[in-house]
């Protein structure tokens, strides 16, 4: 409760604070301002709501206008925040003109005014965020971009070579306002014509209900040489709320149910090869492994068992960290890594081969492809999101990998 308090004392006075800097730096009239905030501050406070209610109700009231709302919200705050921090610069600023000009002029002068500078800038990146957040909820949650890998290594048979690995991470279905979303990047996948699908893990946010919408569309993707899945951070229940961990297992267990019927085979702490002729290669696949406070269910050692040197493996392993932690270490030989996890934060930066998101200085590894001797890892975007419906310059991913062999 004393939380709640303070954080409403904040907003109100981050609120008033920005109201008289936009009032005397734009020249605006009074009542036309008090009706820009009152709106704004209804259409945040009506989001978070809604961002509190579906979070609750664990994704069961997701559509697209809420979303929307959601994302308005969300504009809404950053540029309250950001208005705060302009005009707190300004204000600095403004005490030391004031300052320097009393001292020169040994007496007390009047204090500067605003500047109009100030109040422009601040209205700019307010407007400018709701068109990028707009756009990142509206079109850029469903706008896919296919990566092509072209993946050579010693290990690959002749069998496999031009092998294609479609992949395919964090969907959080639950996220999505409308199944069409969904399947304008299903369509993509199925136009890969793939040898092999893999997903690697978050197929919900927090509750195995939110992919039973969604059975009959992802059933409907298919390889001659199969689908496998594993299970992220997401999967087990852990943000469903209040629940037991009996409860936990129990939803855990019904959205293993839910993926087997969506065509995949799971791959639980175990391996499985995939023959192509006389050749072969393995598909290993933990359950989720990442650092505190994300769970570590992962056994590699189990699901490498038996396997030697000499085989080509692709491991599938939710969290980019699991690389980093154990794989790099493991003494069987895992050639390619498929992860997902970061999201590239769903907002950032890829222009050519520059590529900036703020995840980067969580995980050193968030997206694309990372090498380490003979060892690589490549990181997915994400099919789709979490917290921020919306994506802005990271757009999400279909990865291909196209198997090259050295012989």
């Amino acid at each position: 409760m004393t939380q709640a308090i303070i954080t409403i004392i904040i907003f109100l006075a981050i609120g008033f604070y920005t109201f008289y800097g936009y009032l005397k730096s734009l020249r605006i009239s009074m009542q036309t301002l008090l009706l820009i905030y009152g709106v704004s501050f209804a259409t945040m406070i009506t989001g978070f709501i809604l961002m509190w209610q579906r979070q609750v109700e664990n994704y069961s009231i997701a559509s697209q206008p809420i979303n929307i709302f959601i994302s308005l919200s969300l504009t809404v705050f950053l540029a309250l925040l950001f208005s705060t921090v302009i005009y707190f610069i300004a204000d600095i600023i403004r005490f030391f003109r004031w300052g320097l000009r009393s001292l020169i002029r040994r007496k007390i002068t009047q204090f500067v005014s605003h500047s109009k500078a100030s109040g422009f800038i601040a209205f700019s990146f307010s407007a400018l965020l709701l068109i990028l957040i707009m756009y990142g909820t509206i079109w850029g949650f469903s706008n896919y971009k296919t990566h092509t890998v072209q993946f050579q290594h010693e290990n690959i048979p002749e069998a496999f070579d031009g092998f294609k690995i479609v992949q395919i991470s964090d969907m959080h279905l639950g996220t999505f306002g409308s199944i069409k979303q969904v399947e304008k990047g299903l369509k993509l996948v199925k136009k890969q014509q793939a040898d092999l699908i893999v997903f690697t893990g978050d197929m919900v946010n927090n509750i195995s209900t939110e992919a039973t919408p969604y059975v009959d569309v992802l059933k409907n993707i298919t390889a001659p040489f199969g689908k496998y899945a594993i299970l992220g951070n997401h999967d087990y229940a852990h943000y469903a709320g209040d629940l037991t961990e009996l409860e936990m297992q129990t939803d855990t267990e019904n959205l293993r149910k839910i993926i087997k019927q969506m065509g995949f085979e799971m791959l639980e702490n175990e391996h499985e090869v995939i023959h192509k002729s006389n050749d072969s290669i393995i598909l290993a696949g933990v359950e989720n492994w990442g650092i505190a406070p994300f769970p570590q269910y992962g056994d590699l050692d189990k699901a490498l068992k038996g396997l030697k040197n000499n085989n080509f493996v692709v491991l599938l392993s939710h969290d980019p960290s699991h690389w980093d932690k154990q794989v790099l270490q493991h003494p069987v030989d895992i050639a390619l890594t498929l992860s997902g996890h970061t999201h590239g934060m769903q907002f950032g930066i890829e222009l050519g081969g520059y590529k900036w998101s703020p995840v980067q200085y969580r995980y050193g590894k968030w997206a694309g492809l990372y090498q380490h001797n003979k060892k690589f890892l490549y990181v997915n975007r994400g099919f789709g999101g979490i917290g921020f419906p919306g994506r802005v310059g990271i757009r999400p991913e279909i990865t291909v990998i196209e198997l090259k062999s050295k012989n």
